[in-house]
């Protein structure tokens, strides 16, 4: 081992004590064995600087060593710790200081100190950590264990000692002395180099010249290794039809016989004969790396077969080459003229080499491999996983030894960090033993280190024990665990528990933890599915020896990465509950936490949801009704209040019961929903359950039946009366896992009514999938199109299968009919070939175009599944067809390749990659309801202002009234209606117009469904004109319009014939939208067109006609289009106002060919801002490892040269902490001027970002991200603080799509103003009123209730846009209560008379609690805005600090703040002036003449508003 003493030297420590430190080192070294190819120790002294007192190889035998230890000097100083152990680092632990790291010889550091360091040590020590290196610590006297603990390796109580003294320090040399040793055994361990075992397998028919070149490059390749049965052995075998082995790998043991008999290697001549590798890759799998064959895979040795192939194999490979790959055997492929597609399926990836010569695999075989971050895993932003590892007496230490290779490997593959993936490790025999909390380590390398030398202590197999105490010791807070982080426990076992691991698990999977249960050899399999999580075949994993460890990490690893449907609007839910008797209390309190996940779901109300629930066992028992509780708070309570009281089991009863309950739903909602039954149940009913169950369907109920542990399936087939809502469970607490596949049955219904779009599946057909996984693709392909509504104006659906070519089974023009497309798919027969995914991709773009059957004008998927990766390029086609406008989904099943189907589709979010085939049933729901929301034509929750004036006539007879009302309630059925969101109000006209009802009066879908159908027809002429102009007055705000706060206001006229009055029609509706009123106009049969386009304004998109009412109903799809269009509010982008603007862009690696798409986005934002000094500052930086600045918000003045150097300028970049400079005035900011950073990424930050992106806001910049892909939504959350800054596009294409939300989104254009008073000196006075002490008060209140008048004012896109303006005015004692308080009414002179009227009869303060008062009082009772508060005041009345203090809460919670105060001396000046440290605005009025004080409180005013909004 390399072992260097860094040794305090400092002044603290006296000269006695400082022999007392040589006496150590001389006991020390005198037990090692000095020597170059034994110990080498260094030592370096330290006190302010590192004295290097020798090196490593200065003395190379113990006396010499002794002798300078005994000569040393105590030199004195300071204690600066840090810098001496980077010292260490970069002088004495390298190659040139003597080191022999690169011959994996241990390297350790012991630190001997009895002082504080005056500097850092923690980077420091983390760096020499990182570098290899163990660090033990010894402190002396009264040092602080936390410095020590912070340089030393952990666990703390195997690498820190402590001792009282110096003197003392020699009682501690054999404990030193024992850990050393043992750290150097452990480290020699897992440094030692295991060489490798390596055999090489040969086409026999290679040409001549080609055996040549291999022969020659053996030779070279052999005398570069170190060959031997202790170093690196060789095996040679050729193949043809059969296989010959000339020697094994335990043929010789000597480098010499080895190369001798390489010399004598020939080829056996097969001319004709047929090359079957397929044959020889199974023959090598069983023959050439056993044990018996000198095969080391028990030892940890890696394992090559070196193929070097002459031609393409005549007999399948790929299965031969993939049973052997398991094995954990790595297959390099070397072309000796095989073509690359042959390589490509036995190979494994990256080892596929383009010749022959076999010395370019010299760094392959010499060189460590280097674990990274897995792909897959670089989107587990944060988990807190635990592994729960046995290490009893049946593992042994060879075996333990693989374990601990596993967990590394395992562990190198995360990406690991206190705010991301938190790792730790349980070992456990007869009891468990905690090495390693979830905040043990900061570092991935302290980690890895540590693993190196965990402890192997044999004894028992106590599984159920070590389940418990990680709930217990490891999942708390205490030891690292967080709230609301995917929790993982990863339990390795190698046989049968010795106690009960059932109970324990339960326990873990309630508490929220994900269980992996890991095998091996002689592990019990029904043991591990007791313990894993469900489904069982996701989280269930088996090898049959230590050795298979490694090939499952890759699986692993892509299963560890942690990462709604649509909320149904209305609906009647119950639940029906087993309450029988062989329920546990626990398992009663898993169907209440099921219960009460699945209705926090949905969206719970009177007119939205509702739910009940009946528990059952002899008898059912109804717990509440569906009228009962209207929200789902309340509804939580009652359910955790239910009782379970036990009993039998009729579930047929029960189920008898509901009839009931459905038919009183409709009753009291007063028309039908679609109505769910969800009945969980354990065991088989003591009576009958399929007619009831029938007799509930025939009712329009859909079931779902839940079974659980002993319930009978063929009984739960007939509740559910299909197989698809029919759910199954092995215990109470996984009920929790199928929550998301019962509300998505629930949700696809409904989702899935109105949606069009054109679904193409292209399935890999390669000999890759076996016989059963492409039976198994070929279900789940047609699980997913059943449940789509297949329709000629609906969902078109096509097939490609594809291997090394593509095979169309059908375009998206063949079938319309669903039957006609599963015959098809059942008749498919597989391909066999290799996967050119590129290619099939090329192949079916075509199919999306109108020319070959695509509606390009609907939404466009394409499906991918395949089991691997392709063998050739998928990044181009893929991007080509996204261009199109198709989104593609990419499936992988097995094997599959993360990275390639991440290029497939563009973004991760649409991959989906299942362990096994049998994991596809879990995605058919999941993904049909993508293609349902995202097809699904109508607005995402619109806020509009709808009525419809509707021709109530008496040439319209009741039939034809009944298509309008059908019309009308398939209009309001696309739409979210609510108080704040989409109102509706009815108008009839026919001689004469008659308001049914406004909009303020229903705030509920159903509300308005059932007052649609109650209108009751008038009968007359036609009188559109006149009812034109009566329907403007019903738009105000008097009956519930909205134009004042901008909401979209639209009426939609539908008539039947020609107007009576038709010469008021243009000048009617003309008025309408002259008052922002968009005029939408239906005819029927005999109306007249030209009628139509004059009501819509010209504008024909808002015309629609039919001949026939009962036609109507096809148009609501096509008018609910317009609607939308109609309600998204225009550009509000400040063209106009003064602002300061950065942005923060992303060139990390995965930008690369997208990157001109973010700069012309970046330049279009630019363009819309007036850039000038007076108005927008605009600045840019760019980021990646390191930020780089780009343009300071003082470098333009001027928008095109600032457009030409973002369009011009290189690239390079990271970072919010930078940016922050960018904000200050020496950089071109302004104060009071709004300040706004825009984010624009495609990835998750690889640093902590919430401390960083909290000090940008609080220095008042406004943070909008921008991502582009699969960004973790939860990181751009911390940094924007608020969700609605977030933005999220699928790609760079798609970025101009939200130019006109971003910058900056509407809002109403409302301020409050709350106007305080501070009139301390009452002095001279009796009861003097405020309108005495403020002079011009009543002119000053006036301008801010004017306020609108400003030019520009707000940001609403609209120049003349109204601003609302309340004031509220407060007299507040010197405790912070209320003397006068009017609230925040509409301005009225009432209020201001009253106000001027007030008398002072107390003095008030400036004070802290004045500031609080309005801290509080905004929050409580003010949704403006913008909010003002404006203080006159004579003075201060607190010191500045605590004044600063509370006022920066104040300005926190939101407010941004004028101080009016009026100066009566110097002193008070300058404490005014003092006070521009606090965080709001300073005005200071003097006393002056009165039109001065007007014109600059009008001016001032104006002026900050105009900032603020």
């Amino acid at each position: 081992g390399d072992i260097v003493f860094l040794v305090d030297g400092s002044s603290s420590i006296d000269d006695k004590s400082f022999q007392d430190i040589r006496t150590f080192l001389r006991n020390t070294i005198q037990s090692f064995e000095i020597d170059p190819d034994k110990v080498q120790i260094g030592l370096v002294q330290y006190s302010d600087d590192p004295y290097p007192e020798f090196q490593l190889t200065d003395h190379r035998d113990k006396n010499s060593l002794l002798a300078a230890v005994e000569n040393l000097t105590h030199r004195g100083g300071g204690t600066e710790t840090g810098k001496a152990i980077d010292f260490l680092q970069k002088e004495y632990f390298t190659k040139e200081a003597g080191s022999r790291a690169e011959r994996r010889v241990p390297q350790i550091a012991v630190v001997i100190t009895d002082g504080e360091s005056t500097d850092d040590v923690l980077e420091p020590a983390r760096r020499l950590r990182q570098h290899g290196v163990i660090v033990f610590a010894i402190g002396v006297g009264q040092i602080k264990q936390t410095q020590l603990i912070t340089i030393a390796n952990w666990p703390s109580e195997r690498f820190i000692l402590t001792t009282d003294s110096y003197q003392k320090l020699q009682d501690q040399t054999n404990s030193l002395l024992e850990t050393v040793c043992l750290s150097l055994e452990d480290q020699r361990l897992a440094l030692v180099d295991r060489f490798a075992d390596i055999f090489f397998l040969v086409d026999s028919g290679i040409a001549s010249n080609q055996f040549t070149l291999f022969r020659n490059e053996l030779f070279r390749l052999l005398n570069r290794l170190e060959l031997g049965a202790s170093g690196y052995r060789v095996g040679l075998a050729q193949y043809g039809q059969d296989v010959r082995v000339d020697f094994r790998l335990s043929t010789y043991e000597t480098k010499q016989q080895i190369v001798a008999a390489a010399r004598r290697f020939r080829l056996r001549s097969q001319t004709g004969q047929p090359r079957n590798l397929g044959q020889a890759l199974s023959y090598a799998k069983e023959n050439f790396f056993t044990a018996e064959a000198g095969g080391r895979a028990d030892q940890g040795t890696p394992q090559y077969l070196i193929v070097v192939a002459g031609k393409d194999s005549d007999d399948p490979v790929f299965w031969s080459a993939e049973n052997l790959k398991d094995e954990g055997v790595i297959i390099v492929g070397m072309d000796a003229g095989a073509t690359q597609d042959a390589l490509d399926r036995f190979a494994s990836p990256g080892y596929i080499f383009d010749s022959s010569r076999v010395t370019l695999l010299i760094d392959l075989l010499t060189t460590q491999r280097v674990e990274t971050v897995t792909e897959d895993c670089k989107t587990a932003n944060k988990a807190d996983i635990v592994f729960i590892v046995d290490e009893s007496g049946s593992i042994g230490e060879e075996n333990f030894r693989l374990m601990r290779d596993f967990l590394r490997s395992v562990i190198s593959g995360l990406e690991t960090g206190p705010s991301k993936i938190r790792v730790g490790i349980v070992t456990y025999n007869n009891v468990p033993t905690a090495h390693i909390s979830l905040n043990s380590f900061r570092d991935k390398a302290d980690i890895l280190q540590f693993i190196s030398f965990l402890p192997y202590r044999q004894g028992g197999t106590k599984t159920g024990a070590a389940l418990h105490f990680t709930l217990k010791n490891i999942f708390t807070e205490e030891k690292g665990s967080r709230k609301d982080v995917p929790k993982v426990a990863v339990v390795i076992t190698d046989g049968e528990s010795q106690d009960n691991v059932t109970e324990q698990a339960i326990a873990l999977r309630r508490a929220g933890v994900t269980v992996f249960a890991v095998g091996i050899k002689e592990a019990n399999k029904a043991e591990l599915l007791e313990m894993a999580s469900y489904p069982k075949s996701k989280f269930v994993f088996t090898v049959d020896s230590f050795v298979k460890l490694k090939p499952l990490k890759e699986t692993l690893q892509a299963t560890l990465n942690v990462n709604f449907c649509s909320k149904k609007d209305q609906a009647d839910i119950f639940f029906l509950m087993d309450d029988s008797g062989s329920i546990t209390n626990e398992d009663f309190s898993d169907m209440q936490k099921f219960i009460i996940e699945i209705l926090h779901t949905f969206r719970i109300g009177p007119d939205h949801v509702r739910m009940g629930l009946v528990k059952y066992s002899d008898s059912p028992s109804l717990q509440f009704d569906l009228t009962q509780h209207s929200d789902a708070k309340t509804m939580e309570n009652v359910v955790k209040k239910i009782i379970h009281e036990g009993g039998g089991t009729n579930i047929g009863e029960a189920l008898s019961s509901m009839k009931g309950h459905f038919e009183n739903a409709k009753t009291s909602r007063g028309y039908k929903v679609s109505e769910y039954l969800i009945v969980i149940t354990d065991g088989k009913s003591e009576d009958k359950v399929q007619i009831p169950a029938e007799e509930l369907r025939r009712q329009g109920v859909i079931i779902y039946a839940i079974g659980v542990k002993s319930s009978n399936d063929n009984e739960l087939n007939e509740i559910a009366g299909d197989p698809k809502r029919k759910f199954f469970v092995d215990s109470f607490d996984a009920l929790k896992t199928i929550k998301n596949n019962i509300i998505r049955e629930i949700c696809i219904l409904e989702a899935c009514k109105d949606t069009q779009g054109d679904i193409f599946f292209l399935t890999d057909s390669s000999e890759r999938i076996s016989e059963e996984g492409f039976q198994k693709m070929k279900n789940f392909t047609k699980s997913v199109i059943s449940k789509s509504i297949i329709g000629q104006d609906k969902v078109h659906v096509g097939l490609m299968q594809y291997s090394t070519t593509s095979r169309l089974e059908f375009d998206l023009t063949t079938h319309y009919n669903l039957e006609g497309m599963l015959n098809t798919i059942d008749d498919m027969e597989q391909m066999n070939e290799g996967t050119r995914t590129g290619r099939a991709i090329t192949e079916v773009s075509q199919y999306f175009d109108a020319a070959r059957g695509g509606r390009p004008w609907v939404k466009q998927w394409l499906v991918i599944i395949t089991d691997g990766k392709s063998q050739d390029n998928v990044r181009e086609p893929a991007h080509a067809l996204r261009d199109k406008g198709v989104v593609t989904y990419a499936i992988g099943v097995d094997k599959a390749n993360s990275r390639k189907l991440s290029d497939i589709s563009g973004s991760s979010q649409r991959v989906f990659i299942e362990n096994t085939f049998d994991g596809l049933k879990e995605l058919e729901t999941k993904l049909a309801l993508k293609f349902c929301e995202k097809g699904k034509r109508g607005c995402f929750k619109p806020s509009a202002d709808i009525i419809f004036l509707v021709d109530g006539s008496g040439s319209i007879d009741e039939e034809q009234f009944k298509s309008m009302q059908t019309f009308m309630a398939s209009v309001v059925k696309e739409t979210t209606v609510g108080e704040n969101l989409t109102r509706f109000g009815v108008i009839l006209y026919s001689d004469a117009a008659n308001s049914s009802f406004t909009l303020n009066k229903i705030y509920s879908k159903g509300k308005v469904l059932e007052a649609l159908q109650q209108l009751v027809q008038p009968d007359g002429s036609t009188y559109t004109g006149a009812a034109l102009a009566y329907s403007l007055q019903y738009f105000n705000a008097k009956h519930g319009g909205r134009r004042e706060i901008r909401v979209p206001q639209i009426l939609m006229v539908i008539t039947d014939g020609a107007a009576t009055d038709r010469d008021r029609l243009k000048a009617e509706s003309d008025a309408l939208r002259k008052n922002g009123v968009t005029v939408i106009s239906i005819g029927v049969k005999d109306a007249d067109r030209k009628e139509l386009e004059t009501m819509a304004g010209g504008d024909t998109s808002k015309v629609f006609f039919v001949d026939d009412f009962k036609d109507l109903i096809t148009q609501y799809k096509n008018i609910s289009s317009v609607i939308c269009d109609s309600t998204k509010r225009g550009k509000c982008i400040q063209t106009y106002n003064q602002t300061d603007l950065v942005f923060l862009l992303d060139y990390s690696s995965s930008i690369n060919l997208e990157e001109h798409k973010m700069i012309n986005f970046t330049a279009s934002v630019v363009d819309n801002f007036n850039v000038s000094k007076e108005l927008a500052h605009v600045g840019l930086a760019q980021f990646s490892d390191k930020p780089k600045d780009e343009i300071h918000l003082n470098t333009y003045n001027n928008k095109t040269k600032m457009i030409g150097h973002i369009r011009n300028r290189p690239y390079k970049g990271k970072a919010l902490v930078h940016i922050r400079d960018y904000f200050h005035e020496s950089k071109g900011s302004r104060r009071d001027v709004p300040k706004n950073l825009v984010l624009i990424t495609d990835g998750n930050s690889h640093d902590d970002v919430e401390d960083a992106a909290e000090a940008v806001r609080k220095m008042g910049i406004t943070i909008f991200a921008i991502a582009v892909g699969d960004v973790f939504y939860l990181q751009l959350l911390q940094i924007t603080g608020t969700p609605e800054k977030v933005f999220n596009v699928d790609s760079f294409d798609s970025l101009t799509n939200i130019l006109s939300l971003l910058l900056f989104p509407c809002s109403d254009c409302t301020i409050d103003v709350a106007i305080g008073f501070d009139i301390t000196d009452t002095s001279g006075s009796n009861n003097m009123l405020i309108s005495d002490y403020i002079q011009h008060l009543e002119e000053i209140v006036h301008h801010i209730s004017h306020i609108s008048t400003v030019d520009n004012l707000c940001c609403t896109g609209v120049p003349q846009s109204p601003v609302k303006t309340q004031i509220a005015f407060h007299l507040v004692d010197s405790d912070g209560r209320a003397l006068y308080d009017t609230s925040f009414p509409d301005f009225s002179e009432d209020v201001l008379k009253k106000v001027l009227s007030w008398k002072l009869s107390q003095p008030t303060y400036f004070n802290s609690e004045l500031l609080n008062f309005y801290k509080e009082r905004f929050k409580a009772r003010s949704k403006a805005t913008v909010k003002v508060l404006m203080i006159f005041s004579d003075g201060l009345d607190e010191n500045v600090v605590s004044l600063q203090r509370e006022s920066k809460l104040l300005r926190e919670s939101g407010k941004n703040m004028q101080l009016f105060t009026k100066i009566t001396s110097f002193q008070t000046l300058l404490l005014v002036f003092s006070l521009r440290h606090l965080y709001f605005s300073l005005l200071i009025f003097i006393d002056i003449p009165m039109h001065f004080d007007l014109m600059l409180a009008h001016k001032l005013f104006s002026y900050y508003i105009r900032c603020m909004g």
